[in-house]
């Protein structure tokens, strides 16, 4: 099925607008007429709602004029092209038009044959950069630009423990990173101030930006002769993630990293020094290595006396295999999820695999209890930014604490965990849809009290209460069924009505009263909303008595 190009027809004149969708084949052409409006306010509506990809306008037009309409129209869908016809020969206007970046404006009369030949030359170029940003070519070779960066960034990843061990074996194989060998581990090195030892010249004076690259390239020629490896900047630092044959290999790496940084010192003139992480196998394990070297980095200093500039930690710090116990950001970052979303197949799932780390480590029941208190710190947060009540989390249980804590089992433990991250999670949604009930009361107050306001739109009532714009109309529109722009005119109708039926006001007057600034557009807006003008309606009444 062909992909037609969305059109929307701004005219203030029902004869053009109506000439112009029966003279062409539209689809013939590659469009489809989405709307039409007679003046720059409706079409303004219009625009949000069918999203158009070509606007055809005219300039001079009640209400608002097609070059306000234009700049209105270009903030909310940049991307859309326009075509601008106009009675007006005016060098003056068809400035202020190409400024605003329309692709042509068109004099009328505007003949259907000149209105072609403009839209198959726009089509034309719309398919060349719709063709453009789905060129596979074009795209593959931008992506390859980017490879260095993208890699970069998946190491980050790996050693900030935020991948699956599922995403980590995707990415590998995506950026070619074979990494043959069995063994990985992480070393750190910081390039401090510039110490200018023996007052010798320091070359990098005025260019000190450049040090962490320099020391980068040097552990790179030193420590990469031997291993594989890659190497990024995080942070303050200069991270290499180094591939081992063989664990014995540790010591080599040591001594290399090591050199590295002495070569470094004499080469920069500042201080730089490294910390070595632990061994491991499995990618997802090389953020406990990353931690485990910005650990040693903190000895490296206390070493020099020593002769070293770099500390590996299984030198410094005795091996701590329960750190790994902790809930890893990446699984509360989960769990907080599964909550908040009230799914509790994957609440279930993320508690279960915790406890399941638990009862592999074969710890003695008591030194269970502080990683216990990091799940129950997960719950407390989200009772805290909910501010849920405490006792119908915890089921009437006051002291809660020594209730979880005071169970005799981890199997008992996690199934507590699991009944109250439940109710935690039918809680928020009860919050939710209380909250989203109290937003809409405010907002209708805030409408109650501000529709004669003709100033009075989303964005000054979003101001008000405190929120976006676009979670504002979503939330109005399923408490209420209508959109704000509806429900703000039919109140704004209703009062106008009301004064028709019981004053003797002057239709400008009423205007005014009921939020309009524009006497016409408000007659316009009531025969739209009520099938007559503000006199017929008033005369009707009149007549009925």
């Amino acid at each position: 099925m062909m992909e037609y190009y969305k059109i929307l027809l701004v005219d203030d004149e029902l004869e053009i607008r109506d000439g112009m969708i029966q003279k062409l084949d539209w689809h013939k052409l590659g469009y489809d007429v989405a709307a039409a409006a007679e003046n720059g306010v409706e079409a303004l509506e219009k625009a949000e709602q069918v999203q158009p990809d070509v606007i055809m306008t005219d300039i001079r037009m009640p209400f608002m004029d097609g070059l306000e309409f234009i700049g209105k129209v270009i903030e909310l869908r940049p991307a859309v092209k326009i075509i601008v016809f106009s009675g007006f020969d005016d060098f003056e206007y068809a400035q202020k038009a190409i400024n605003l970046g329309v692709e042509e404006y068109i004099l009328k009369p505007v003949s259907a044959r000149q209105l072609e030949q403009s839209l198959v030359r726009l089509k034309s170029k719309m398919d060349e950069e719709l063709e453009q940003k789905r060129n596979i070519d074009l795209l593959r070779r931008s992506y390859e630009d980017s490879f260095p960066i993208l890699k970069e960034q998946f190491f980050v990843s790996v050693i900030e423990g935020r991948m699956l061990p599922r995403q980590i074996e995707q990415w590998l194989n995506q950026y070619k990173l074979s990494f043959a060998s069995r063994y990985k581990v992480v070393a750190v090195l910081s390039a401090g101030d510039n110490s200018f030892p023996g007052g010798r010249k320091n070359d990098f004076a005025g260019s000190e930006e450049l040090i962490p690259i320099a020391v980068r390239k040097t552990a790179e020629d030193i420590v990469g002769k031997y291993h594989e490896l890659h190497s990024f900047f995080y942070s303050n630092y200069i991270v290499l993630v180094v591939a081992l044959e063989w664990e014995s290999q540790i010591s080599l790496l040591c001594q290399e990293v090591n050199e590295a940084c002495r070569e470094g010192c004499r080469i920069t003139s500042s201080d730089v020094t490294a910390g070595i992480g632990g061994i491991y196998t499995r990618w997802e394990e090389l953020k406990y290595s990353f931690k485990e070297a910005e650990n040693a980095l903190e000895y490296s200093t206390l070493l020099r006396k020593e002769g070293r500039l770099a500390a590996y930690i299984k030198d410094v710090e005795p091996e701590d295999t329960t750190s790994r116990l902790q809930l890893e950001e990446h699984d509360e970052r989960l769990l907080l999820n599964a909550i908040k979303g009230n799914n509790c197949d994957k609440v279930r799932s993320q508690i279960e695999r915790f406890f399941a780390r638990l009862e592999q480590a074969s710890l003695p029941f008591y030194q269970y209890q502080m990683y216990i208190m990091e799940i129950f710190t997960v719950i407390m947060k989200l009772v805290n930014v909910y501010q849920l009540d405490t006792k119908a989390v915890f089921d009437g249980e006051t002291n809660y604490i020594s209730a979880v804590l005071g169970l005799h089992s981890l199997e008992e433990i996690k199934n507590w965990f699991i009944t109250t991250c439940g109710r935690v999670s039918r809680l928020i949604q009860k919050e939710r849809t209380d909250t989203g009930e109290k937003l809409i009361e405010k907002a209708k107050q805030y409408v109650e009290e501000n529709y004669t306001d003709a100033e009075l739109s989303v964005e000054s009532l979003c101001d008000n209460l405190h929120i976006s714009p676009a979670y504002f109309s979503t939330i109005f529109k399923k408490e209420t069924g209508v959109n704000f722009i509806s429900y703000l005119t039919d109140m704004r109708m209703e009062h106008a009505m009301k004064l028709l039926d019981t004053t003797d006001d002057k239709t400008y007057m009423i205007a005014a009263k009921s939020g309009y600034a524009e006497p016409n557009y408000f007659s316009y807006a009531f025969k739209k909303h009520v099938g007559m003008s503000p006199s017929k309606y008033r005369k009707r009444l009149e007549e009925q008595d």
